[in-house]
Protein backbone atom coordinates (compact mmCIF):
# COMPACT_ATOMS: atom_id res chain seq x y z
CA UNK A 1 0.00 0.00 0.00
CA UNK A 2 1.28 3.37 -1.10
CA UNK A 3 0.34 7.00 0.67
CA UNK A 4 0.96 10.05 -1.40
CA UNK A 5 1.13 13.13 1.17
CA UNK A 6 2.98 16.43 1.39
CA UNK A 7 4.06 19.46 -0.78
CA UNK A 8 6.56 17.17 -2.61
CA UNK A 9 3.64 14.09 -2.66
CA UNK A 10 6.27 11.70 -1.33
CA UNK A 11 5.13 8.06 -1.59
CA UNK A 12 5.11 6.03 1.54
CA UNK A 13 4.84 2.19 1.72
CA UNK A 14 2.94 0.69 4.48
CA UNK A 15 4.83 -2.13 6.22
CA UNK A 16 3.57 -5.26 6.99
CA UNK A 17 2.52 -6.31 10.91
CA UNK A 18 5.68 -8.40 11.48
CA UNK A 19 7.90 -5.39 9.25
CA UNK A 20 6.24 -3.03 11.68
CA UNK A 21 6.85 -4.58 14.64
CA UNK A 22 10.70 -4.83 14.08
CA UNK A 23 11.12 -1.61 12.90
CA UNK A 24 9.98 -0.65 16.20
CA UNK A 25 12.04 -2.64 18.29
CA UNK A 26 15.21 -1.67 16.29
CA UNK A 27 14.29 2.12 17.19
CA UNK A 28 13.81 1.61 20.33
CA UNK A 29 17.02 -0.08 20.49
CA UNK A 30 19.13 2.79 19.09
CA UNK A 31 17.37 5.43 20.73
CA UNK A 32 17.78 3.88 24.39
CA UNK A 33 21.55 4.39 23.60
CA UNK A 34 21.33 8.26 22.60
CA UNK A 35 21.11 10.61 25.81
CA UNK A 36 21.58 14.15 24.50
CA UNK A 37 20.84 15.20 21.14
CA UNK A 38 22.45 18.92 19.84
CA UNK A 39 21.21 20.18 16.21
CA UNK A 40 19.91 23.02 14.13
CA UNK A 41 16.94 22.60 12.98
CA UNK A 42 14.21 24.60 10.07
CA UNK A 43 10.74 25.00 11.18
CA UNK A 44 8.03 25.67 8.39
CA UNK A 45 4.71 26.29 9.10
CA UNK A 46 2.00 25.95 5.97
CA UNK A 47 -1.19 27.80 7.36
CA UNK A 48 -4.39 26.50 5.54
CA UNK A 49 -6.15 29.88 5.81
CA UNK A 50 -2.79 32.08 4.48
CA UNK A 51 -1.16 30.65 0.97
CA UNK A 52 2.29 32.02 2.60
CA UNK A 53 4.74 29.78 4.34
CA UNK A 54 6.55 30.84 7.80
CA UNK A 55 9.70 29.54 8.37
CA UNK A 56 12.17 30.02 11.17
CA UNK A 57 15.10 28.34 12.26
CA UNK A 58 17.33 27.92 15.41
CA UNK A 59 19.10 25.13 17.10
CA UNK A 60 17.20 22.62 19.55
CA UNK A 61 19.11 20.87 22.79
CA UNK A 62 17.75 17.82 24.24
CA UNK A 63 19.32 16.05 27.86
CA UNK A 64 17.63 13.64 29.82
CA UNK A 65 13.91 15.00 31.15
CA UNK A 66 15.29 18.74 29.44
CA UNK A 67 14.81 20.12 25.89
CA UNK A 68 15.55 23.67 24.37
CA UNK A 69 13.84 25.29 21.57
CA UNK A 70 16.00 27.87 20.91
CA UNK A 71 15.21 30.28 17.90
CA UNK A 72 17.50 32.49 16.11
CA UNK A 73 15.64 34.23 13.00
CA UNK A 74 13.62 35.84 11.84
CA UNK A 75 13.23 36.30 16.26
CA UNK A 76 15.65 35.49 18.82
CA UNK A 77 13.70 33.71 21.93
CA UNK A 78 14.06 30.27 23.35
CA UNK A 79 11.00 27.87 24.76
CA UNK A 80 13.05 25.68 27.67
CA UNK A 81 10.69 22.40 29.01
CA UNK A 82 11.96 20.97 31.91
CA UNK A 83 10.97 17.62 33.75
CA UNK A 84 9.70 16.07 30.58
CA UNK A 85 7.15 18.87 30.03
CA UNK A 86 5.79 19.70 33.62
CA UNK A 87 7.65 22.92 33.29
CA UNK A 88 7.75 25.26 30.05
CA UNK A 89 9.72 28.55 30.45
CA UNK A 90 10.30 31.24 27.82
CA UNK A 91 13.70 33.25 27.56
CA UNK A 92 13.78 36.27 25.76
CA UNK A 93 15.72 39.70 25.84
CA UNK A 94 17.86 38.23 28.96
CA UNK A 95 14.66 37.33 30.83
CA UNK A 96 13.13 34.24 31.71
CA UNK A 97 9.63 33.91 32.77
CA UNK A 98 6.90 30.77 33.11
CA UNK A 99 4.99 30.06 29.77
CA UNK A 100 1.60 30.04 30.18
CA UNK A 101 -1.83 29.73 28.21
CA UNK A 102 -2.43 28.25 24.62
CA UNK A 103 1.21 28.37 23.35
CA UNK A 104 2.22 26.70 26.65
CA UNK A 105 0.34 23.78 25.87
CA UNK A 106 1.35 23.76 21.92
CA UNK A 107 4.77 23.67 22.86
CA UNK A 108 3.97 21.17 25.54
CA UNK A 109 2.92 18.77 23.09
CA UNK A 110 5.37 19.61 20.68
CA UNK A 111 7.82 18.87 23.53
CA UNK A 112 6.54 15.27 24.03
CA UNK A 113 6.79 14.40 20.50
CA UNK A 114 9.82 15.15 19.84
CA UNK A 115 10.96 13.94 23.55
CA UNK A 116 8.80 10.87 22.76
CA UNK A 117 10.75 10.25 19.01
CA UNK A 118 14.03 10.88 20.92
CA UNK A 119 13.51 8.46 23.97
CA UNK A 120 11.17 5.41 21.71
CA UNK A 121 8.49 6.32 24.01
CA UNK A 122 6.30 7.95 21.07
CA UNK A 123 6.07 4.20 19.24
CA UNK A 124 5.18 2.26 22.40
CA UNK A 125 1.85 0.71 22.08
CA UNK A 126 1.12 1.75 25.86
CA UNK A 127 2.09 5.33 24.71
CA UNK A 128 0.07 8.63 23.77
CA UNK A 129 -0.56 7.66 19.81
CA UNK A 130 -1.60 5.07 17.65
CA UNK A 131 1.98 3.93 15.32
CA UNK A 132 2.14 2.58 11.73
CA UNK A 133 5.13 2.33 10.40
CA UNK A 134 5.99 3.06 6.37
CA UNK A 135 9.27 2.97 4.25
CA UNK A 136 10.11 5.48 2.03
CA UNK A 137 12.85 3.93 -0.18
CA UNK A 138 15.33 2.78 2.34
CA UNK A 139 13.89 5.63 5.04
CA UNK A 140 11.68 4.93 7.67
CA UNK A 141 9.11 6.87 8.75
CA UNK A 142 6.74 6.46 11.64
CA UNK A 143 2.68 8.11 11.63
CA UNK A 144 1.65 8.89 15.00
CA UNK A 145 -1.99 9.45 15.83
CA UNK A 146 -3.24 10.62 19.50
CA UNK A 147 -4.68 8.62 21.54
CA UNK A 148 -5.13 11.68 24.16
CA UNK A 149 -7.84 14.33 23.90
CA UNK A 150 -5.78 17.29 24.94
CA UNK A 151 -3.74 15.88 21.37
CA UNK A 152 -6.00 15.77 19.61
CA UNK A 153 -7.48 18.85 19.93
CA UNK A 154 -3.85 20.18 18.59
CA UNK A 155 -2.72 17.46 16.31
CA UNK A 156 -4.88 14.84 13.48
CA UNK A 157 -1.63 13.32 12.84
CA UNK A 158 2.40 13.29 13.11
CA UNK A 159 5.29 11.95 10.69
CA UNK A 160 8.93 11.21 12.10
CA UNK A 161 11.56 10.59 9.35
CA UNK A 162 14.06 8.54 10.65
CA UNK A 163 17.66 8.89 9.98
CA UNK A 164 20.05 5.51 8.29
CA UNK A 165 20.53 4.66 12.30
CA UNK A 166 17.33 4.89 12.95
CA UNK A 167 18.63 6.46 16.52
CA UNK A 168 17.16 10.23 15.97
CA UNK A 169 14.68 11.71 13.79
CA UNK A 170 15.28 13.91 11.23
CA UNK A 171 12.17 15.16 10.24
CA UNK A 172 8.68 15.90 11.93
CA UNK A 173 5.72 16.63 10.42
CA UNK A 174 2.69 17.58 12.33
CA UNK A 175 -0.62 17.87 10.72
CA UNK A 176 -2.90 20.35 13.45
CA UNK A 177 -6.63 20.02 14.32
CA UNK A 178 -7.02 23.83 12.39
CA UNK A 179 -5.80 22.34 9.28
CA UNK A 180 -2.17 24.02 9.81
CA UNK A 181 1.10 21.83 8.62
CA UNK A 182 4.16 22.29 10.97
CA UNK A 183 7.55 20.54 9.29
CA UNK A 184 10.26 20.64 11.34
CA UNK A 185 13.55 19.60 9.72
CA UNK A 186 16.58 19.03 11.74
CA UNK A 187 20.52 18.99 10.61
CA UNK A 188 23.86 18.70 12.01
CA UNK A 189 22.93 16.39 14.09
CA UNK A 190 25.39 15.78 17.58
CA UNK A 191 24.53 12.83 19.73
CA UNK A 192 26.07 12.04 23.20
CA UNK A 193 28.14 15.02 23.13
CA UNK A 194 27.80 16.26 26.70
CA UNK A 195 25.26 19.91 27.51
CA UNK A 196 25.88 21.83 29.78
CA UNK A 197 23.14 22.17 32.63
CA UNK A 198 22.89 25.96 32.10
CA UNK A 199 21.97 25.81 28.85
CA UNK A 200 18.69 25.03 30.48
CA UNK A 201 18.30 27.64 32.69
Amino acid sequence: MALWFGVEAQSLTKASPDQSKKMVEAVDKATAAVKTIQCDFTQVRQSAMVKEKMTSKGKMYFSGTNLKWAYTTPNQYALIVKDGGQQVYIQQDGKTKKAEGQSAQLFKGIAQIVMGSVTGAALSENGDFTVEMFTQGDKWVAKLTPKQAKLKKMFTSIYLYFNDKHNAVTKVEMKEANGDTTTITFTNLKLNEKISDSVFM
